[in-house]
């Protein structure tokens, strides 16, 4: 299988950070893993007037047609990155808007929308500095599943398998970060053994 790891925080001391490298590790095991750190590669997230107008004559600029291929080539995708004012990082975002377009990830077919990228996984990790209330897991939580997975990926055609929540991650205890990871590396251990029956 080929996993790839689409990553976005700003940070190289982050808990997204040791969390990649984590699911790097183990998954590499097993695996082929393409990690693709989008503030280290300098990820340009804007799509502009003159990209668009390209993108309508089938034209992909030459960024864009390199994340692409590492799509077309994934089994399983991780998306780490931090909840910023209850969405995506601007950069992860801006990798979506630009990546994720028409006629690659979704086209319009004789029944309306059609996603083009079945058959792949989508597993999401997304670190909070806020606590999770039971309220917030009963609504919150399932709402940002389904407005950043569902409506995003799954709209794409591709199965959104598992959505992590790390919360409190800026006060959080070594231990209890230790604990996210070792729990997150655990869901793979399953999920890889499962695919490979």
């Amino acid at each position: 299988m080929t996993h790839l790891i689409v990553y976005a925080h700003p940070s190289s001391d982050s808990f997204s950070n040791k969390l990649v490298n984590s699911i790097k590790s183990y998954s590499e095991t097993l695996n082929k893993v393409v990690v693709r750190d989008l503030y280290a590669m300098g990820f340009n997230p804007v799509l502009t007037k003159k990209e668009l107008e390209e993108l309508k004559k089938g034209v992909l600029s030459e960024d864009v047609d390199r994340e692409q291929a590492y799509i077309e080539e994934a089994d399983i995708i991780s998306f780490v990155y931090p909840l910023w004012w209850a969405s995506f990082p601007a950069i992860l975002k801006g990798y979506i808007d630009r990546v994720f377009s028409y006629g690659f990830a979704y086209r319009a077919g004789v029944d309306g929308i059609q996603g083009q990228l079945t058959g792949r996984g989508v597993v999401m990790h997304t670190s909070m500095g806020n606590g999770i209330t039971k309220d917030d897991e009963e609504n919150l939580l399932p709402n940002f599943t389904d407005t950043q997975g569902h409506q995003v990926f799954g709209f794409c055609d591709m199965e959104v398998m598992q959505h992590f929540f790390y919360p409190q991650i800026m006060t959080a205890t070594e231990e209890e970060k230790q604990g996210y990871i070792d729990n997150t590396i655990e869901y793979y251990k399953e999920l890889f053994i499962s695919e490979r029956n």
